[in-house]
This record gives C-alpha cells, structure tokens and sequence, in this order.
C-alpha cells in the first residue's frame, strides 16, 4: 500500500510517500480502507521533533474516516463494512491507505456524513467536547476561545455557545473573523491587546473562562481577560510552553489555572457519549464542520506547510 513514511525528522519535505506493507488488525482491532485523513498541527510538531518525538521510520496520523474492511480476534464480524472514523491517541499511521485501529475508538456514522467530514471531526470534536464538559459551563456565563477560526476553536465555538455561554472569539487576523462571526460568536480580530478588549466588551468585567491553545504568547493576557473566579484552561502551546504558575498573581481575582489533555482511554465512557453527542449534532445540523482544503494523500507536505502558515481556517484533510 502506499503512505507517507517520514525517514528523519525536519521540515514539511521529510513526508515522503512510499510503498509499504498493509497492515493486519490485531486482536480488539480492525483494519480499515482509509478514505480521508485528518491534518492536525500536532503532527507537524511530532515532524519537527519538538513535541512526543516518533521511533523512525514513522507513518503520521492518528485520525481518519474509511470503511472497515477486516476485523481482528474478539471483535464483532458485523463491524466489517461500516463507516467509521477515529482517533487514537497511542497509535499513529492514517496518513496511508488502510491502517488498524482499536474497535473501542470508533465513531459509527452513515452515508449522509461525508468521510472528509468525519475526518475532521474526531480529534478536535473530542477534545472540544471534553474542553466544554472541563468547564461545567453554565447558561450565561462568558467564555473566549482564543484561535476560534481553526478546526478545533470552531467547534469549540459552537458547544459552548451550546451550553448557553456567551462567546468571543479571538483570531489572529481580520481576514478570520467571518468564518467566527457565522457561528454566532463575537469576534476580537487581532490578538494584540485582546485582553483589553475583552474586559471593555464585558463592561470591565471580563471573561469567566479563556480556552488557550496558544500559549506562550497569550498567556499573560488571558490571565488578565478573567473575571474574579475566573477560569483559564490550557490545551495546547501553538507558540511555546507557557511560563511557570506564579500562584502569588492568582490571589487578588481568586483565579482558577488549569489544563486538558485528550486521552481518550482514560475516561473510556465519558468519551463514547461524546462520540455520540457529536454525530448526532452532526446529523441533525446543529453542529457544522469547515473543511476548508483537501489535499491528495501524496501532497502531505503541501499540507503541512499550509497548517503551519497559520493563513487556514476550518480543518485540513488528505485524501488517499
């Protein structure tokens, strides 16, 4: 089968595609014709050796949407056929033509749901939903999400606003903010100063909870957009790991500092109510995933280069 087999870590160049063996599922495991894949900027760092650095050679990927075509010991034949998507958060290899995939990771969908579409959905639908359930979000509070344009803040967006939060969404260029604007948040459309303006657009109250993704760069300044009894929440570190804690500072709003990671295998029934929630919102429109550019399979390079100019908006896939 072909894949994208990364030799040595480095630039977007080191995703080369190359004829390698199909895989087998394995017991608890199915293997699956790949028919989109997910581009998440995790692989990019994984790429470049700065974030959860891969044994090489390594094949990239750790969600995709396709068709179940084998299944291995103790599970269930009737899986073979059906169309499912996936993240899994200890494997890697979707950036390929088939891969295997534990059976207990599995999102179920039907034909109405495109596989580009529930390509984009599994990583950052998961992680968003375990965002929103991490804040215990309650009807009228304030929350910002900050990279609200991407993949993952639109969704983000969107189930907050579901729990009856009012939202800001912070992009990092004006060219961002429709795509935000359109899922009824309220926008802040440059980062600089964007704890200022979200204290004035609060009346000086300023925000209950800030989602941050970025890191480094915003940290101080999300600290400073919370209310007293404010909350902020870390899930990832786009532009560097964010400094040490200095508990001293949390004192005077009695501020709140904490982080989520996805690991699915951790809360193993919470995360299949979320697999659940998150298809039916698909199905019934009340939840709407942007795929903004798909990408042939050998293109994975173009892929990763796009991801990592910070121009995209909505979730990038490879097709196979």
């Amino acid at each position: 089968m072909r894949a994208i087999v990364v030799q040595s870590l480095g630039r977007p160049e080191v995703l080369q595609v190359a004829d390698v063996p199909q895989p087998s599922a394995g017991a608890g495991e199915v293997l699956v014709r790949v028919r989109a894949v997910g581009v998440n900027f995790s692989e990019t760092e994984r790429r470049r050796g700065v974030y959860a650095t891969p044994a090489l050679p390594w094949i990239p990927g750790r969600e995709a949407a396709g068709e179940v075509v084998g299944v291995g010991a103790s599970v269930e034949p009737g899986l073979i056929g059906a169309r499912v998507a996936w993240f899994s958060p200890h494997s890697s290899g979707t950036y390929a033509e088939f891969a295997t995939v534990p059976s207990s990771a599995l999102f179920r969908f039907a034909a109405e749901l495109p596989f580009e579409v529930m390509a984009a959905l599994p990583a950052q639908g998961l992680t968003a939903h375990g965002l929103v359930r991490m804040a215990a979000l309650r009807p009228g509070q304030t929350v910002l999400v900050l990279a609200a344009a991407g993949g993952l803040g639109q969704i983000l967006v969107q189930l907050a606003r579901r729990a009856g939060a009012r939202v800001i969404g912070a992009v990092s260029s004006p060219h961002k903010q429709d795509a935000v604007a359109a899922l009824g948040a309220e926008v802040i459309p440059a980062y600089e100063r964007f704890d200022q303006v979200a204290r004035s657009m609060t009346s000086g109250h300023g925000v209950d909870v800030v989602f941050d993704s970025v890191g480094r760069a915003t940290h101080a300044e999300s600290l400073a957009a919370l209310a007293r009894y404010g909350r902020l929440i870390c899930y990832g570190d786009a532009s560097g790991l964010p400094p040490p804690i200095d508990v001293e500072a949390l004192y005077s709003r009695s501020l709140q500092v904490g982080a989520f990671g996805l690991d699915t295998e951790q809360d193993p029934e919470g995360f299949d109510l979320a697999r659940r929630e998150l298809v039916d919102a698909l199905r019934d429109g009340s939840l709407r995933l942007s795929v903004s550019r798909s990408f042939p399979l050998a293109q994975a390079a173009a892929a990763h280069a796009e991801i990592e100019s910070r121009r995209t908006t909505g979730k990038l896939v490879l097709v196979p």
